[in-house]
């Protein structure tokens, strides 16, 4: 079948992303996802306190990303890690597709279209591991696509409030939903379109529609809750505002450069209600460093109408070519190429050099050495791991922030570091394996390995595994 230089163009943006990005997956949350979605899945219940760890068990945890942990563990269940890498990248590459799309929509040619896709998904290669934000990017880009064309297809906009339904259930981002109808619905009134009022109907039943959750009106809260906790900016570098001096939010800050070139060389002002648009995703940005990537995807369709005018593409309208389809096969052979078919054989508790945060040194030696609901004391990035792959034994700690009192990571810090009186603490914590990672407990492996009360067992160049001494 020979294609089209637009379905060319449409391929592109859908693979390249697939091919960029084939790089490990972070277990540091993902892990204690898949053990969550399997939790539900065989007790047909949603989480309502935390049984993961000791220092947390039996508070309440308001588990608001439900749905996307089932969904991942839906997919690993049957197809493993393998399959969850595949569903990360189809969802990048579904991410990149959508935001061509939304370009399209607003009558960009399609090899800016692509171009502006790719580049919206290069702003925010580093907040693409597979989570379920990535999930929520998925939906963002989707409903830009929908949003951008209302106007040549008013009737998608209805599907809104169902979308902001589903994105509520799989992560907290769904505010934004409500947010892009708002500014659609701006501009629609600042153009008195007709469409103005239909815009701000499917505004207001999209916020209505959040509420159709478990948590009910405890969703908006959470969302706000997360993104003000001063713990986790503390705690969490991600969660910090973006800064020059990391890739980033050097990308970040360089992309939004770019975007003032380009618009400045338009020739005119843009309409007050797209400058309001992209002034709300910077600021969104600014907040913290995960949160820029939902700056390069909303600004790309704004983007798109600076090559809007005068800018036909003449090669659009080539006649179909069985090179193109020869450059789309090429490109889709290369994502098989490149694709971690390692992971076919990779086990929880034997991983692959393609998980990262997974030690498999460590995980060998902790199932030799732990017995049921014995307790370990653990670096905070492998909580999320040991939780999946050694469900029987609680950890201390894990990477949600919120859940853990702040007496919890100060005791965990002071155990960290080897301060005075840490002995006291996993004493009264009843730990019996302490885990230490060579970079978060770097201070207290060589206290504790003179230590008479702890043996080692293991250690390699991630860290040591060390067992309580003596009956």
């Amino acid at each position: 079948m020979a294609l089209s230089l637009p379905q060319l163009w449409a391929i592109v943006a859908l693979v390249l992303p697939m091919i960029a990005l084939q790089g490990r997956l972070g277990t540091v949350d993902l892990a204690y996802h898949l053990r969550a979605g399997d939790l539900m899945l065989r007790t047909h219940q949603l989480i309502r306190t935390d049984s993961f760890t000791f220092t947390a068990a039996g508070l309440p945890w308001l588990d608001q990303q439900w749905g996307a942990q089932l969904l991942l563990t839906l997919v690993f269940r049957p197809l493993g890690w393998a399959g969850l890498a595949g569903a990360r990248s189809v969802l990048l590459g579904t991410t990149s597709l959508f935001v061509y799309l939304a370009c399209r929509q607003a009558g960009s040619p399609p090899r800016w279209a692509a171009c502006l896709a790719l580049g919206a998904i290069a702003a925010g290669f580093r907040n693409l591991s597979l989570r379920p934000q990535l999930l929520g990017v998925v939906i963002f880009a989707l409903s830009l696509w929908i949003i951008w064309g209302r106007h040549r297809h008013p009737n998608r906009m209805w599907a809104m409030p169902a979308v902001v339904a589903v994105w509520a259930n799989v992560h907290g981002s769904f505010f934004l939903g409500p947010l892009l109808l708002g500014l659609a619905w701006l501009e629609d009134r600042e153009e008195r379109s007709p469409a103005a009022r239909r815009t701000l109907r499917v505004a207001v039943l999209a916020a209505a529609a959040a509420t159709l959750n478990p948590l009910g009106l405890r969703v908006w809260s959470y969302a706000s809750g997360i993104s003000t906790n001063s713990r986790i900016s503390r705690l969490v570098s991600e969660w910090q505002p973006p800064s020059i001096r990391e890739p980033g939010g050097a990308i970040f800050f360089l992309s939004v450069g770019i975007v003032g070139v380009v618009l400045a060389r338009r020739g005119r002002s843009l309409p007050w209600p797209r400058l309001a648009w992209l002034g709300v995703f910077f600021a969104v940005g600014l907040t913290a460093g995960r949160s820029t990537l939902w700056w390069g995807l909303a600004a790309a369709p704004i983007v798109a109408t600076a090559f809007a005018e005068n800018r036909t593409d003449k090669r659009s309208e080539l006649p179909p070519s069985l090179i193109n389809t020869g450059i789309a096969g090429a490109l889709v052979v290369l994502v098989a190429g490149l694709f971690p078919w390692s992971l076919l054989g990779t086990s929880i508790r034997s991983p692959d050099s393609h998980l990262s945060r997974a030690p498999r040194g460590i995980a060998g030696a902790l199932e030799q050495v732990l017995r049921p609901e014995e307790r370990v004391f653990n670096a905070q990035v492998w909580g999320s791991w040991f939780e999946l792959a050694f469900p029987e034994n609680p950890v201390f700690i894990d990477s949600r922030i919120e859940l853990f009192p702040d007496s919890v990571w100060r005791e965990h810090a002071d155990v960290s570091v080897g301060r005075e009186g840490w002995q006291r603490i996993l004493d009264r914590w009843n730990v019996h394996v302490v885990v230490a990672d060579r970079g978060e407990q770097a201070l207290l492996i060589p206290i504790i390995r003179h230590d008479p009360g702890w043996l080692l067992i293991y250690e390699d160049a991630d860290g040591a595994v060390f067992a309580r001494a003596g009956p």
